[in-house]
């Protein structure tokens, strides 16, 4: 457990800086091109690791209920999930957008009760409302941006509650299919190729040849070291998290991942965040605490 708490904790340091590192390059590099670019990276990655830990036959050796299971894992919470919040991230900003995408625990909660039967705590209702007292402090119209006009603004919030939701729905199925599997490496073997060719057609639909553009024998030593941070290890480390903490617990540890990022947007991409930014990561943060 106390290993599954500290891979949870890395994994909220790599996502959150992960996260300001992508914001960084979003100016010469389109973040949605750069999801699949990623995965690409981490696949080739991962398949070179595969032989010392089990190889092919470790793949074969899944149950098949498990490879559909981390497929569609992979394509809600990586391809479509991460591209929503990286987009959303281009127009509201890293300093919202990691609050408010991480409150996704919220939706893991909503999903237990009625699939699971959890019970429902007086903590956990009082948790929801400082949650969405949060998110309403991140919402436009309260002085916390100047990113865009009010309708992008819209989008962009949409788009990080969506992929949120969208996490907590491919954490919990990870969960399931890490159970019946080999071990991580195999985990993400199967995960990462499915999600590598599902953002590339998504990034392809959404602009084209033109979202390649970038991708230049200048910055390409350094887009392949972030890829291979955020996702190599990123990956390996969170799948590691949700194994030995559980998903539940490895979200909530995720959580940690705003008050790391937000700090880090306004000293290295000089972003403004006003109290209202703060008062409602916070608020968010201690009320996902609370519902778990």
């Amino acid at each position: 457990m106390i290993l599954g708490i500290i891979l949870g904790l890395i994994s909220a340091f790599i996502w959150a800086t992960t996260s300001l590192a992508i914001k960084e390059q979003a100016a010469r590099v389109n973040p949605l091109s750069f999801n699949a670019f990623r995965m690409v990276v981490a696949t080739i990655f991962t398949f070179a690791l595969l032989p010392f830990f089990g190889g092919i036959d470790g793949i074969l050796q899944t149950a098949s209920s498990a490879v559909l299971l981390l497929s569609i894992s992979s394509i809600i919470g990586i391809a479509i999930g991460d591209a929503l919040y990286f987009w959303s991230m281009t127009k509201i900003g890293a300093s919202r957008a990691l609050p408010l995408s991480g409150t996704y625990p919220l939706f893991t909660w909503a999903l237990a009760v009625p699939l699971l039967g959890e019970p429902i705590t007086a903590e956990a209702m009082f948790g929801t409302a400082l949650v969405v007292g949060g998110v309403y402090l991140l919402s436009p119209g309260n002085g916390t941006s100047a990113h865009a006009d009010a309708r992008t603004e819209r989008l962009g919030m949409v788009a990080a509650i969506a992929a949120a939701a969208l996490w907590a729905v491919a954490t919990t199925m990870l969960k399931i299919g890490v159970q019946q599997s080999p071990g991580v490496i195999v985990v993400n073997a199967i995960r990462l190729p499915v999600a590598a060719i599902a953002s590339i057609l998504v990034a392809q639909w959404y602009g084209g040849w033109r979202v390649w553009d970038g991708y230049t024998r200048q910055n390409l030593p350094r887009l392949i070291a972030l890829a291979m941070y955020s996702t190599g290890i990123g990956m390996i480390v969170w799948t590691l998290a949700v194994d030995y903490a559980g998903a539940a617990r490895a979200a909530l540890l995720n959580t940690a991942a705003p008050l790391i990022g937000v700090p880090l947007s306004v000293i290295f991409l000089h972003e403004r965040v006003t109290r209202k930014v703060v008062m409602g990561t916070l608020l968010a943060v201690c009320g996902v605490w609370l519902i778990l």
